[in-house]
């Protein structure tokens, strides 16, 4: 499905159920099963240039990506064996099998019982290897015992699955556009909600209910006044009280794709400070945003957002990166940071997101989520606040 029909599908607001409550709106279709075989495919292909035999892959975004199984690691041991010539094997135990086959785009199953070795039975499908890729967040444990048990030769398999995965093709970038515009509606809800007195603790939890009632799950950062200027701090015990700056960091996920987003408003009333400070993080922004396109290194994309602020004489109150990329992962390559002289490519998804933090005063960040191009602008993902929103007290 094009990306197009994907947004249309999830377009649609809530609307009013028989009962009364708002139901949630539709979610993208999923990806379809020849997705998964078509990134196999490229996964073989990247091994055997390598002279990798095959890769294993445990429970992680990476074996959501290539296989469509989202599960949680443990200490029973279920791993993808993508053989560069052979079939996708999905060792597991045998009372997931059923679990597993209902989800997972593999050719074989190969289960195992409570009372087997499991690192043994995966030996013996990988006798015929000599080298094996790694994934990157394979437990050491895993891998250790696997090598105690061959004479397989590791490498390892994380830039295999970088590159595949940090372009985006229309269908995940429209999971991530949609993801975004559920959080920018959960955000805008939540401050809706908020009263003087609330606590940071309490405005999260509005937050997360506001994206239960969107059909997603979703959370993040709160922060008021003060707290607002750590850049990940929060959410604590502190009230709210007119006059504060309101600094909320979240996002959410649509078909395993996250969104990142961060609005930063006043509550009450806005100091000159603030607003000011603002209008700078604002145009920071925009000449991050400006300089995505292909073959501009992630270095450059910072370097032109951090002038801003830098001319504007808050250099030093900039003290993270311009962005990271997005997708399964909330923070993946590429990373718009000084430094990273390699170049972006059409279909990296990144958020851009420069902030100001003056400690003991408040903090202002504005985050927003991106697709490059060839050329720019680059598609934009989530949609930037025109300007700085002042939420009745």
């Amino acid at each position: 499905m094009t990306a197009a029909g994907a947004a249309a599908a999830a377009a649609a607001l809530p609307v009013s159920s028989a009962a009364g409550a708002p139901s949630p709106p539709p979610l993208p279709p999923p990806l379809n099963p020849d997705a998964f075989r078509e990134r196999q495919s490229k996964l073989k292909a990247a091994a055997r240039a390598q002279a990798v035999d095959a890769l294993i892959v445990t429970p992680s975004a990476n074996l959501a990506y290539a296989a469509n199984l989202g599960i949680g690691a443990s200490e029973r041991l279920t791993a993808l064996l993508l053989f560069s010539e052979g079939p996708a094997t999905l060792v597991t135990p045998s009372f997931e099998e059923a679990n597993v086959r209902r989800d997972a785009v593999v050719e074989e199953v190969v289960t195992w019982k409570e009372e087997e070795d499991p690192i043994a039975l995966a030996a013996r499908l990988l006798s015929r290897a000599k080298t094996i890729g790694i994934e990157g967040s394979t437990p050491y444990g895993t891998v250790a015992r696997l090598l105690a048990a061959t004479s397989l030769r590791p490498q390892d398999a994380t830039p295999i699955f970088d590159a595949l995965r940090r372009i985006k093709t229309e269908e995940e970038q429209a999971f991530i556009r949609e993801a975004a515009r559920r959080t920018n509606l959960a955000i805008e809800a939540t401050h809706k909600k908020m009263s003087r007195g609330m606590t940071e603790l309490e405005v999260a939890e509005i937050l997360e209910r506001e994206f239960q009632r969107l059909g997603v799950h979703g959370g993040g950062l709160v922060q008021f006044g003060p707290s607002s200027a750590l850049p990940h701090g929060g959410p604590g015990e502190r009230r709210l009280a007119s006059g504060d700056v309101v600094l909320i960091d979240c996002g959410c996920r649509v078909r395993g794709y996250t969104s990142d987003i961060t609005r930063t408003v006043a509550y009450g009333v806005a100091s000159d400070e603030l607003r000011k400070v603002y209008a700078v993080v604002d145009r920071a922004q925009v000449a991050g945003i400006g300089a995505l396109r292909a073959g501009v290194s992630g270095a450059e994309a910072d370097r032109a957002a951090r002038k801003v602020i830098e001319d504007a004489g808050y250099g030093a109150s900039f003290t993270h990166r311009l962005g990271h990329g997005l997708g399964l992962d909330g923070h993946e390559p590429p990373y718009l940071v000084n430094g990273n002289t390699a170049p972006l490519a059409a279909g990296n998804t990144v958020t851009v997101e420069p902030g100001i933090y003056l400690s003991g005063k408040f903090g202002v960040r504005i985050e927003d989520d991106y697709a490059v191009r060839e050329t720019s602008p680059p598609a934009s993902l989530s949609t930037r606040p025109a300007d700085l929103v002042i939420v009745p007290a």
